[in-house]
């Protein structure tokens, strides 16, 4: 052998283990079994903040300043059966769907402009930069001078905190999406607004629906901020302003109760909505992992 070849190394073989059946897999304790579901974890820690809130209250024995949870239950029931509770609600998701639908579309032309010219991006990036830092709520009064006491104003101020978060988000993710696709779509003829939607919404449909659970969320809490100093609009008011009502007419369980009411959406919204999306696109074309 020459002393520039390599050495010949022995090749070793090793039997492993056999796997362990899914049978046997499947053996586990029914306790294990049932904690590795999320949804009875988040249960059961949902359940612990409740008796903390009830023993809290107990303890500090002012129901002008923190209600138990028990009678935060019962003044949401109660809201629930007499209709109050939902009229308020449903007052809310009407306005925020109206704004939520036209900032996603707003949000949409900005970045599909800004994809396809450069005066685009840099108008998509200027704008960015002066409005994405002012709080929606800022404008309300604005909002309250040009448009007047209605729903438009609330409907501003809601466009304003999904545009840019969702822009930025939407565009972000544009930008990432390989040269390789972008040569494939170009090499089909796709150009303009064809190429946006059938090559970079699907490619970057993580961070557009990362986005659009952000917009989600700066709407929602914008809304009751806004109605909390917007008051009623039209005679009707939403959840924000049940909750002012009821805080100047000392019903601190209401207020508590409408408190619940926007958490109960924003979860419902969240673990619903938003997770069925994911499983139905992102998920589903194998572009995130189910872990």
């Amino acid at each position: 052998m020459s002393a520039l070849e390599p050495p010949i190394r022995q090749e070793f073989q090793y039997d492993l283990a056999p796997a362990a059946p899914a049978s046997l897999q499947r053996r586990l304790p029914a306790a294990q079994r049932l904690w590795q579901q999320g949804w009875l974890r988040k249960t059961v820690l949902l359940a612990v903040l409740a008796l903390l809130w009830e023993l809290a209250a107990r303890w500090q024995d002012n129901d002008l300043l923190l209600p138990t949870f028990l009678q935060t239950a019962r003044a949401f029931a109660d809201g629930i059966a007499s209709g109050e509770l939902l009229e308020k609600v449903e007052v809310s998701l009407a306005v925020l769907v109206q704004g939520y639908a036209a900032g996603i579309a707003l949000a949409f032309v900005l970045t599909a402009l800004a994809v396809s010219t450069r005066l685009g991006r840099d108008l998509l990036e200027t704008l960015v930069a002066m409005f994405n830092p002012l709080p929606a709520i800022a404008l309300l009064p604005l909002a309250m001078l040009w448009l007047g006491l209605g729903n438009a104003s609330l409907v501003f101020v809601i466009v304003h905190a999904v545009l840019w978060p969702l822009a930025l988000g939407t565009y972000a993710g544009f930008q990432s999406v390989p040269a390789t696709l972008r040569m494939a779509g170009r090499n089909y003829g796709l150009r303009g607004l064809p190429f946006v939607v059938q090559i970079l919404v699907p490619a970057a449909l993580p961070a557009i629906v990362s986005g659009l659970k952000i917009g989600w969320a700066f709407a929602w809490r914008t809304l009751i901020a806004a109605e909390l100093v917007f008051g009623a609009s039209s005679g009707k008011g939403g959840l924000g302003w049940y909750i002012f009502q009821n805080r100047n007419e000392l019903y601190t369980d209401k207020v508590f109760a409408g408190l619940a009411a926007v958490i109960l959406i924003g979860l419902a919204v969240e673990h619903l909505l938003f997770a069925a999306l994911e499983r139905t696109t992102v998920q589903r074309w194998g572009m995130r992992s189910n872990g």
